[in-house]
């Protein structure tokens, strides 16, 4: 899987599928090479942070469903709607390690890429293939999640997000802050609104929030607070599946909804990232416990 010779502290594995483990003194984790998905962050003395279905698969090029998925180069199935695999072929591709350390205080870095050349995915016919994608993680009493693209020869547009789900006790007792008077997209109804207050769960939310701050998952069953601080990103989405969708989901169990919630950091519609030839993004999440 890599010819990189880890430090102490980052094992590599190869079932269910490739990946990267991390057990240090700050934090343990684990990242799959297929999509550079990060499906655990646990900091020493907590419980685990990110949120994974017992139901994901794990086949080399299928979703995982949990952790944080990497939305790209669109976001569902696209501004007109007309685009597969859902939520684009960054998250199916086979990444590479390219860099691994370790702190003196625990704290893992790690840097996967995808080059252009590399993605055989049909559905990204229409797109330049002279890309570079970059996911660097860090790992310690935080976690900061960097995703960067760098254009070739050509200008590069594209949606994106970091899909990430969140671990909490129980969602009816959870409450999103720090979206407080932003307009959002209700993406059930397709009507917009602003929003009065934080953000309580009372049936399925999918929600796409026009805001570049911070925001807070107060979780009251596990007395604990998730600060979810974001760099590049222009909008949040906030969801929950609650009930029937839930039990729709063949890789979502039926019970699982009230243990997890979805807040990412996306750029999507009319928010959409243009990079100009040789030039490049970052998009970042950056987790901690307060």
């Amino acid at each position: 899987m890599t010819d990189l010779e880890l430090p102490e502290g980052i094992t590599a594995f190869e079932t269910p599928i490739p990946g990267i483990r991390v057990d240090t003194p700050a934090a343990q984790g684990v990242i799959y090479t297929n999509g550079a998905h990060v499906a655990e962050w646990t900091p020493a003395g907590a419980s685990p942070v990110l949120w994974m279905s017992q139901s994901s698969v794990f086949e080399p090029g299928q979703a995982i469903r949990g952790g944080i998925p990497i939305v790209w180069p669109w976001f569902g199935a696209g501004a007109d709607n007309d685009k597969s695999p859902a939520h684009g072929f960054a998250r199916l591709a086979q990444w590479h390690l390219r860099r691994a350390e370790v702190s003196p205080s625990g704290v893992a870095t790690l840097l996967f890429g995808l080059e252009g050349r590399e993605e055989p995915a049909p559905a990204a016919s229409e797109m330049p293939h002279d890309y570079t994608l970059e996911l660097q993680v860090s790992m310690g009493e935080a976690l900061t999640v960097q995703f960067m693209v760098t254009a070739g020869a050509s200008e590069l547009r594209f949606e994106e997000g970091l899909h990430s789900y969140f671990a909490v006790g129980d969602i009816k007792k959870t409450r999103v802050e720090g979206l407080e008077g932003a307009a959002y997209s209700d993406r059930l109804t397709g009507q917009t609104h602003t929003q009065s207050g934080a953000v309580s769960f009372t049936g399925e939310t999918d929600r796409v929030y026009e805001s570049t701050g911070s925001t807070r998952i107060v979780d009251e069953a596990w007395a604990r607070t998730i600060l979810v601080e974001k760099v590049g990103s222009n909008q949040s989405v906030v969801w929950n599946p609650w009930i029937n969708k839930a039990a729709a989901m063949p890789d979502f169990g039926d019970d699982e909804w009230p243990s997890m919630v979805c807040v990412e950091a996306v750029n999507t519609r009319e928010q959409s990232i243009v990079v100009p030839a040789g030039g490049t993004h970052l998009l970042s999440q950056t987790i901690s416990l307060l």
